[in-house]
């Protein structure tokens, strides 16, 4: 997924019967320019009822991007609930004497997708509550809840190296959505090699190459780090470039090649941390019919994690729930069984929320959750259907709109609205974005905002470069995107 910089171009026609309004007009003017063409799919309506504000080529099926994760988390908050909350089970074999269990540590995962630091800090302290101070045999993960397909084709390039986090393989069991975290600092002095190091442990199979120098003052150049494997099951994360003296610390995330090793080690280091050793190796298997309970580690509430979702637009919590979704609710046999985690079965679960429960009759394509590739197909009609299906919904609402992003505040948005009139609304819109560079350009943004005439009122601009043409730059289909919805605001 590389940003390209290009020319940008829209093109527009009224589609209404009646005169276009000077507002519709104006906006209209937004949308055109010249150069290379564009397919958008644009509409605006009032919630209170309905009434179209705006339409134009409402129904055109486009590549949404990743805001086919308006889709992704309304499904999930409404097969599972807001307070929904995964168990991911521990348990132990062989016999347990005093502090030493004589046996492995089997952990079975659930389709957890935001198993982070916070949580292994917690379940580490929770061990040593239990007075388990030594395993003397391995640590063994069972993945079995999900079929064998952690990387669909959107990830196979990263699986032997990678300069991306959002290539994460999917996995029942995976510990800081399956990527490493290279943190580095600047040394006291120009020159000096900076600090490099693995956040937040040291890991095991895990080489750290550090190029990366101090630069002055807050000079910082092609600071990156690239994720390779060796051959010999040690993966190499190698920083490079230069961070000035003044630069805050700074965090790049990176991508697992083998998510069973890693968060394996993940759980073997923050168990260490607290004085709990596993003296065996990490692996995949499935958990023995005797083995015992040790403890089970919660999850954090369904809205959290879908707060995770939408506000950074996390890849791989989106497609961890896709599957989850398959095994919870499978076209066959019993829910939660070994293997119904399959990427099929969730997008059926999420095809089947757009027919059933939204109601959407037209024609669409979804083959995945995350909008990580382009063969997903959906218009702003769609979209703003399924964003008028959570409004009415009392029981999902809340957190729904609470998962989305503020312009001008956090996550994808964070940097949106900082120019001319812009600045003004920051805060006063809840969208989720969607964003692609290969192999046509993609750029969308749907969410609500509060008309000061209108009340609540629901968007959706999608809008893809056509293929064999110069693409447009995705910096300024945003900067026109911001301007068409400060003039929503101001002048419907």
């Amino acid at each position: 997924m590389k940003v390209c910089s290009c020319l940008f171009a829209f093109l527009v026609s009224a589609t209404s019967l009646a005169a276009p309004s000077t507002a519709e007009n104006s906006i209209g003017k937004l949308l055109v320019g010249t150069g290379a063409g564009l397919t958008q799919s644009v509409l605006v309506i009032r919630l209170s009822d309905g009434k179209v504000l705006f339409d134009k080529d409402s129904t055109q099926l486009v590549a949404p991007a990743s805001v086919t994760k308006v889709i992704t988390s309304a499904a999930t908050l409404t097969r599972l609930t807001p307070a929904y909350t995964f168990k991911t089970p521990f348990f132990y074999t062989g016999a347990r004497k005093n502090d030493k269990i004589l046996g492995d540590l089997v952990i079975v995962g659930d389709g957890d997708p935001f198993i982070v630091s916070e949580k292994l800090w917690q379940l580490a302290a929770d061990f040593r509550s239990l007075g388990v101070r030594e395993f003397t045999g391995d640590l063994v993960i069972d993945n079995g809840l999900f079929d064998d397909e952690s990387r669909d084709d959107s990830r196979q390039s990263g699986t032997k190296n990678s300069k991306n986090a959002y290539d994460a393989p999917v996995s029942a069991f995976g510990v800081n959505f399956n990527t490493f975290a290279v943190a580095i600092a600047p040394a006291e002095r120009p020159g000096k090699p900076a600090y490099v190091s693995l956040d937040p442990y040291p890991l095991r199979g895990v080489v750290v190459d550090n190029s990366v120098y101090t630069g002055k003052s807050k000079a910082t150049k092609n600071l990156q780090v690239n994720r390779s494997a060796d051959g010999r099951h040690d993966e190499h994360l190698l920083a490079t470039g230069t961070i000035g003296t003044d630069v805050p610390l700074q965090k790049i995330y990176r991508s697992v090649g083998d998510h069973v090793q890693a968060s394996g080690e993940y759980i073997k280091a923050f168990l260490k941390s607290d004085g709990i050793i596993i003296r065996g190796k990490v692996k995949e298997g499935h958990k023995p019919a005797a083995a015992t309970l040790l403890l089970t580690m919660e999850s954090f509430d369904m809205s959290k994690i879908v707060a995770g979702l939408n506000t950074f637009s996390n890849n791989y919590i989106a497609d961890v729930l896709v599957k989850r979704l398959g095994a919870a609710f499978p076209l066959s046999g019993p829910a939660d069984a070994p293997g119904s985690g399959t990427f099929a079965n969730g997008v059926r679960v999420l095809n089947d929320f757009l027919r059933k429960d939204v109601g959407i009759t037209s024609d669409f394509v979804l083959e995945n959750g995350s909008g990580l590739a382009t063969e997903n197909r959906l218009s702003a009609r769609q979209v703003v259907d399924v964003l008028t299906f959570m409004e009415k919904r009392m029981d999902l609402f809340p957190e729904f709109l609470a998962s989305l992003p503020a312009t001008g505040w956090n996550g994808t948005l964070k940097k949106r609205f900082g120019k001319g009139d812009a600045e003004g609304l920051k805060g006063l819109f809840r969208a989720k974005t969607g964003t692609l560079t290969e192999p046509i350009s993609v750029s969308g943004i749907a969410g609500y905002f509060r008309h000061p005439k209108h009340g609540l009122t629901a968007f959706c601009i999608l809008e893809n470069g056509n293929k064999g043409e110069i693409q447009p730059a995705i910096a300024d289909l945003r900067d026109k995107q911001d301007q068409v919805l400060v003039a929503f605001m101001n002048e419907i």
